[in-house]
């Protein structure tokens, strides 16, 4: 009898071990695995709840939870990722600072106007920028709210030029009509301020070109109401100096229309396949005696066998009337210029060079060569004529020609006029 009890006890001890197991270790064990991989940030893996004393219930809720949290951050990761397409995309930069001060986000953009290699998260506008007018405008707006607009300039560098900024600044509002932060919009508009700048050297140059001869015309012409001063030696100079300044007047004139139609693409180029060495002995052909007149020797340095290129004769023949031009312009007696002609490093161009021994240009003006009316040395070359458009012409010429042309130089060691022409793909 004895025995019998023993085993239904054991029986009844193994059966109800059996259901703690199941219905609290084990569904606590989910619980606390469940715990764990919320805490860790990790998706839960699925499982039936079963459990006794409310674990069912209990586990069954939490899991709800993390589903509801996934969905939530699923979509938080989805905006967050969107966000970052969008800023990334901008021309403009952006900043985001918060309430205190330090920058919480910024675009690539940002990133590239100031010269920064990572995002500056957690220093202040003022670290970031070295804009003491924009900081300024930040801390007002996270005082008082609102909206703030400036222009500002960025002194320029060795590796970079000035730059000119507008800046939009607007308080970050939340539902609670609590400021949470500032955004700031950089808008680039230094392309446009230099433009602004051409554009006035060009109004102010086109005035005083056209000023000049017409001034010297009108004095003349105030002679013509006495017949004596027309006649012998002294008439002939006064008619001299009226044809001359009415061929001025005719090649400026004569110049901007033709960058006028340049500009508005009315201009149509004839095109043609023709070896660079036949084009170069063209222009030394033409240009042969002006030179030996002035005492500089013309040389031409060009291989034979090179591959045609696509041109418009006549526009390639006033592409080199203007360097040429220039060239025995400021090329002093006894000097050589040079014609050249070879293939580009990648082999698809041919590359022109005409090169004087003249008096260069400072290294800080080079680069303007090619703007209308741009002079180095305003009253000096002016008086060795020219209308100031013959450069601005070449390097429209070029252009359409789907070529490129830049200029090196340093003062007083000569100037090199390169351009270079795709090689005709027949």
């Amino acid at each position: 009898m004895e025995g019998i009890l023993i085993f239904i006890g054991g029986v009844v001890l193994f059966i109800g071990m059996t259901w703690f197991w199941g219905e609290v270790i084990r569904p606590l064990r989910q619980l606390q695995r469940l715990i764990g991989e919320l805490s860790e940030g990790k998706k839960p893996k699925g499982f039936v709840a079963r459990g006794a004393w409310g674990l069912e219930e209990s586990i069954g809720q939490l899991e709800r939870v993390a589903t509801r949290l996934e969905g939530v951050t699923s979509q938080g990761e989805s905006e967050r990722v969107n966000l970052q397409a969008i800023l990334g995309s901008l021309t403009e930069g952006v900043l985001v600072s918060g309430r205190e001060g330090k920058i919480v986000l910024a675009n690539g953009q940002f990133l590239r106007m100031f010269d920064l290699e990572d995002l500056p998260s957690g220093r202040t506008v003022m670290e970031a920028t070295r804009l003491v007018e924009v900081d300024r405008a930040v801390e007002e707006i996270n005082e008082v709210g609102g909206v703030r607009g400036l222009e500002v300039q960025v002194p320029g560098n060795e590796s970079r030029q000035a730059q000119t900024f507008a800046v939009n600044m607007a308080a970050i509002v939340e539902g609670d009509q609590e400021r949470s932060g500032v955004v700031v919009v950089f808008h680039d508009l230094s392309k446009l301020r230099r433009l602004e700048v051409v554009r006035q050297e060009f109004v102010t140059n086109l005035s005083h070109e056209l000023r000049t001869p017409l001034s010297i015309l009108a004095g003349y012409l105030e002679t013509l109401e006495d017949p004596s001063q027309l006649k012998g030696s002294e008439g002939k100079k006064i008619w001299a100096v009226l044809q001359r300044n009415c061929e001025r007047l005719t090649l400026l004139v004569g110049d901007l229309l033709e960058l006028s139609k340049m500009d508005s693409g009315q201009l149509e180029l004839r095109k043609m396949a023709r070896p660079p060495m036949e084009i170069l002995q063209e222009v030394q052909e033409d240009w042969r005696r002006a030179f030996a007149s002035k005492k500089v020797k013309l040389e031409l340095e060009c291989p034979e066998k090179l591959p045609a290129v696509q041109v418009d004769s006549l526009r390639m023949g006033q592409i080199f009337s203007n360097l040429m031009e220039n060239a025995l312009r400021f090329a002093p007696e006894g000097s050589v210029v040079k014609l050249t002609g070879k293939l580009g490093e990648a082999g698809r161009e041919i590359e022109f060079t005409v090169e004087d021994e003249g008096e260069g240009i400072p290294e800080d003006k080079v680069d303007r060569v090619f703007e209308r009316f741009f002079r180095v040395d305003g009253g000096r070359v002016r008086e060795k004529g020219g209308t100031g458009l013959g450069l601005s012409i070449v390097k429209h010429l070029v252009q359409l020609h789907e070529g490129r042309v830049w200029a090196k130089s340093r003062a007083g060691e000569g100037t090199q006029i390169i351009l270079t022409l795709p090689c005709s793909k027949s």
